[in-house]
């Protein structure tokens, strides 16, 4: 929660409160972009060599491209490169225009938060034995399966909770703090940018949240 908390505010700060009179956006927001310190756990976000200052009223067309393209991108710092991005922490709309906006910063944080709750990548392919094929599991469709309503059984969302979240925890975290913010950060990985939500605002719930996790420590902390 604290590496979450200081993401959110991280991001907060470059989309809102950086000073500038125009938009900044990272576009590289990733797992391997962030530096923890020990022992406060305390995240750093970087990697910023691919944040470019955007104007949301000057964009421009960059063309399409699909995801088995992307291995072949030229790899150099110029301005006229068609495409910024990673690969399973890309939103719907920037992998289809190559265009990096502060949502798909919101989305790529969404992934980042449910990579760091999981332990699991944010794409996995599974081989399955029926029709001889790779199957694509994202991180997204799993967490959202977490935490829905219904599924198979009598299985709580809890019960679901517990199998998802990250297992070197041990199962020992707040669940109702969990659940909260799977479901907080799922929106942030809405497939609609004009559903996610700003950083401001994802910011402000999880550190309520942090505070929330913080006491359940306190109560849970052996002597």
């Amino acid at each position: 929660m604290q590496i979450a908390t200081d993401l959110a505010n991280g991001l907060n700060y470059i989309h809102t409160a950086a000073g500038f009179s125009i938009s900044l956006v990272h576009k590289y927001v990733k797992s391997s972009g962030i530096i923890i310190t020990e022992p406060s756990l305390n995240a750093r976000i970087c990697h910023f060599g691919a944040a470019e200052l955007c104007s949301e009223t000057e964009r421009h067309e960059r063309g399409e491209i699909t995801e088995e393209e992307l291995p072949e991108l030229p790899r150099s710092g110029s301005r006229g490169r068609q495409f910024e991005g990673v690969r399973g922490y890309m939103s719907p709309e920037f992998k289809s225009t190559g265009l990096a906006t502060q949502k798909s910063d919101v989305y790529a944080f969404g992934v980042v938060i449910l990579k760091l709750l999981s332990g699991e990548e944010p794409l996995k392919y599974k081989y399955d034995k029926a029709s001889g094929d790779y199957r694509k599991i994202s991180i997204i469709d799993s967490a959202t399966e977490a935490v829905e309503t219904g599924g198979e059984g009598n299985e709580t969302v809890e019960g679901r909770l517990r199998r998802w979240v990250d297992k070197r925890l041990k199962d020992s975290f707040p669940v109702e703090v969990a659940e909260k913010l799977i479901r907080l950060v799922l929106e942030c990985a809405h497939v609609d940018p004009n559903k996610r939500p700003d950083m401001r605002r994802v910011a402000g719930k999880i550190s309520k949240l942090y505070l929330d996790s913080k006491m359940w420590s306190d109560r849970v902390r052996l002597p």
